[in-house]
């Protein structure tokens, strides 16, 4: 059996501890995990999982928390008007080219924040407003809803989720239970309904679904391509 020399043998059984004390303190990786009823890791394309990473990370970094207090509220993919990617700082100035990416809301215990993505830069943006988002004493959110609506979209057009681009939610009250498409011979509540006008994009054609965080219908209903 060959030796160690002494001297070599204690620094190599430094550089083996170091490295076991580097590996049991460094931070465990980021995972998604989203408010309850809001959706899953699972429903993510990788695109959307990608940003949802970046976006926890960034976050974490700049509240200095431990990456396992955030959860995910919403994905939604944006073209953002310029690369200070909505989110532009004082006396900086900006390329005023459309970047594509995703604002990404996340919560820490009672506050929502939003965080601004685009081809791996992330930037949390405090003064951003967190449209969609659920906020204290408010359950009613388009996270789960639009994903509904784009599995629907889907289902109906044959393509893929992942094919399906989900462009904005807008609250909106609607007249009464129709929310806004009745269908004929149907009767509904006449009382106003709050909830949401999402936007959808498939190819170059947007369609709109309208929900009231329980029911998610197609308005005005989808005609063939």
């Amino acid at each position: 059996m060959t030796r160690v020399p002494r001297p070599l043998a204690a620094a190599i059984g430094i550089v083996i501890a170091a490295c076991n004390a580097v590996s049991q303190g460094s931070p465990a990786p980021a995972e998604i995990t989203f408010v309850p009823g809001q959706g899953s890791a699972e429903q993510l394309t990788d695109v959307e999982r990608d940003a949802a990473l970046r976006a926890i990370e960034a976050l974490a970094a700049d509240l200095k928390i431990e990456p396992g207090r955030i959860r995910v509220d919403t994905v939604r993919a944006v073209d953002w008007p310029d690369s200070s990617l909505g989110c532009p700082e004082p006396g900086r100035a900006y390329l005023t080219v459309v970047t594509p990416g995703h604002k990404v809301t996340l919560r820490v215990d009672n506050r929502v924040y939003a965080v601004h993505e685009s081809r791996n830069r992330a930037a949390v943006c405090h003064n951003a407003k967190v449209q969609g988002a659920l906020s204290p004493g408010s359950e009613l959110t388009f996270g789960p809803q639009i994903m509904q609506a784009r599995e629907d979209l889907a289902r109906r057009l044959g393509v893929p989720p992942g094919d399906i681009r989900p462009l904005a939610g807008v609250q909106h009250t609607f007249p009464d239970g129709s929310l806004g498409c009745p269908e004929p011979g149907k009767m509904y509540t006449q009382a106003t309904v709050d909830g949401w006008v999402l936007t959808l994009r498939h190819g170059s054609r947007d369609y709109t679904y309208h929900t009231d965080g329980r029911l998610t219908i197609p308005c005005p209903p989808i005609s063939a391509e």
